[in-house]
């Protein structure tokens, strides 16, 4: 009798290991549910001067970062609809001098070691304080990425959205998220922007247009399915000895 109770024991224990292996671990669809304001919407002060706000969601870290749209054009600032339009974050970079920058605190339900897409689309415009070309820094729980250079334009002119795409492993279940102005030379000034920003599943992200072919969401990793087919071959053990 005892022995018949140490196996209906195990194999309820089997059982229930096997079946955690399906919902133990959280999916990418689950996570980053705290994650606001991709868009950088949702201003409703002047964008066509020096606002010094972030939109809803965001926090400024550093320098005063604004929220502009496609019709700001004092000081000879010129720029243009991204891909998703509206609103976006202008970010000045004159290192080391003065910095803009602005994050998101608290992300939660990240997986440790699973892979994560930041993307995003930046520009660059030359205003009469404008000196020098730049780029925005990534910041993602203690990860630091550049993304591509942006060289600065003539007067009057602007050169458009360009979309950047940068994979980030966690490292912590929850992490902080960080953008950062940043000029191509000390001591000179850059006006940057960015908009469009997404993080989730590597290519999930609807808008952009590098995410052709998106990878599969969800698929077991080979220690998991190990696992499962461990369990399943002693639950059939058992099974054929105690029917024989």
């Amino acid at each position: 009798m005892e022995r018949k109770t140490r196996k209906g024991v195990l194999l309820k224990a089997i059982t229930l290991a096997a079946a955690s292996l399906f919902v133990a671990v959280p999916t990418q669809a689950d996570v980053l549910l705290s994650f606001a304001n991709g868009g950088f919407e949702g201003f409703t002060g002047n964008t066509n001067w020096w606002n010094s706000t972030v939109p809803p969601g965001w926090t400024t870290t550093g320098g005063t970062p604004d929220t502009f749209d496609e019709n700001t054009d004092f000081q000879q600032h010129t720029w243009g609809p991204s891909s998703t339009g509206g609103q976006f974050l202008h970010g000045i970079g004159d290192q080391p001098d003065w910095t803009e920058s602005a994050l998101q605190v608290g992300l939660d339900g990240l997986v440790i070691g699973q892979q994560y897409e930041i993307s995003f689309e930046q520009s660059i415009t030359r205003n009469q304080w404008s000196e020098t070309g730049g780029f925005w820094k990534i910041k993602f729980g203690d990860e630091v990425q550049d993304s591509d250079h942006m060289d600065i334009p003539d007067f009057g002119v602007f050169e458009g959205w360009t979309w950047q795409t940068m994979i980030f492993t966690a490292t912590a279940t929850i992490q902080t998220l960080e953008v950062i102005a940043w000029s191509d030379t000390d001591h000179l000034r850059t006006d940057v922007g960015i908009d469009s920003f997404f993080l989730g599943d590597p290519g999930t992200n609807p808008d952009n247009p590098n995410n052709d072919n998106p990878p599969p969401n969800n698929v077991p990793e080979p220690s998991s399915i190990l696992m499962l087919g461990l369990g399943l071959l002693l639950l059939s053990f058992f099974n054929r000895k105690r029917m024989a």
